[in-house]
């Protein structure tokens, strides 16, 4: 099911890509490169009910996102040489660095394969929790609760919350009002126990549910011995950095990246915040991820890459090769960077 804000983005793009406004733009090479952003990468699925959707992209348009990029003669770089362009300022040809968060198991049999066989690098964000499987995938264990019920009961302090969840409109309403609930008006270790908690009444199993849809240790290791990957750190239990005070957030990134370098042998010179939008992580965290010792951090705020970032290398945006885009049409013009540019009102940098 298509949101209303995406069948929009949708008509824009497609607007931008059919007069050629985006092309037009490419040709003032004013941006340095670019950030991916990836999270799964499956065969196509035919689901009714989908919030998800916009993390999951199939082999094949991974391949044509590569492919195009390559055409228009982006070099696809390692986050350590993204880095030493970005300080070094504006050269020749534009880079393109590819990283991947969560570290998803389906990535080591559908999108490695794709990247191995274009010889491009990638950064794997590994929140050591979800890699243990201490702690779940809090949003897809809520996305299975919505799409199964017809009728769900949220316990709250202000008591409790009953949903219609009968419908496809009423399952999506539904799904984002918890989301939002769940990101705002709880901890983010209390969430974890309320999707719990509401699963358990359902007769849903959370341990189980999603068993082995992450890399295990061995898959990390496996995934680090190629000469084109490189370990990230993702936080220990993939939270929202800004949402925790100082000590914790210092201690989801700085233990992450203690137990990566014990598992790998390899200490990672590059974070990635969980969620990644203004809400998850701001100016406070960008700092305390370069008090961490990190090279770079990364957001999943839009936009494309410019020598101002030079001055902030710990609070970098990327482009989201997004499941609901999966079309030349609409990756075409957002790779150009001028969408994200105007939804900025011309802001290069957005590190507040």
């Amino acid at each position: 099911m298509i949101q209303r804000r995406t069948k929009n983005m949708r008509r824009i793009l497609s607007a931008m890509n059919y007069t050629g406004v985006d092309r037009l733009y490419r040709r003032l090479d004013c941006e340095l490169g670019l950030i991916l952003t990836l999270h799964r990468v499956q065969d196509a699925e035919v689901r009714e009910f989908t919030p998800n959707a916009h993390l999951t992209i199939t082999p094949e348009f991974l391949d044509f996102a590569i492919g195009l990029l390559k055409r228009r003669g982006y070099a696809f770089v390692s986050m350590d040489e993204a880095r030493d362009r970005i300080k070094r300022g504006r050269i020749k040809e534009r880079f393109a660095a590819v990283t991947i968060d969560d570290g998803y198991r389906d990535m080591m049999d559908k999108a490695i394969p794709v990247l191995e066989a274009h010889s491009v690098p990638y950064m794997i964000y590994i929140a050591s929790a979800l890699t243990d499987g201490s702690v779940g995938l809090w949003w897809e264990t809520l996305e299975k609760i919505v799409e199964q019920q017809d009728m769900l009961c949220l316990p709250t302090e202000q008591g409790e919350l009953m949903f219609d969840t009968s419908t496809l409109n009423r399952k999506a309403s539904t799904y984002l009002e918890m989301i939002d609930y769940l990101t705002t008006q709880v901890s983010e270790q209390q969430q974890r126990v309320v999707v719990r908690q509401l699963a358990a009444s359902c007769g849903i199993d959370a341990d189980s549910l999603h068993k082995g849809q992450i890399m295990n240790w061995d898959d990390v290791r496996t995934a680090n011995a190629s000469s084109l990957c490189s370990i990230g750190s993702h936080t220990v239990n993939h939270v929202a950095i800004a949402r925790l005070d100082p000590d914790a957030a210092r201690h989801e990134m700085v233990e992450c990246a203690d137990r990566l370098e014990r598992e790998t042998g390899e200490r990672p010179d590059h974070f990635a915040f969980p969620y990644g939008h203004h809400r998850a992580a701001g100016a406070r965290d960008f700092e305390l991820a370069s008090e961490a010792g990190f090279h770079t951090a990364v957001t999943t705020r839009p936009g494309l890459i410019f020598p101002e970032h030079a001055q902030h290398l710990t609070g970098l945006p990327r482009l989201s090769v997004n499941g609901l885009f999966q079309r030349q049409r609409y990756f075409s013009p957002l790779t150009s960077g001028l969408p994200t540019l105007l939804n900025a009102r011309l802001r290069r940098l957005d590190v507040a």
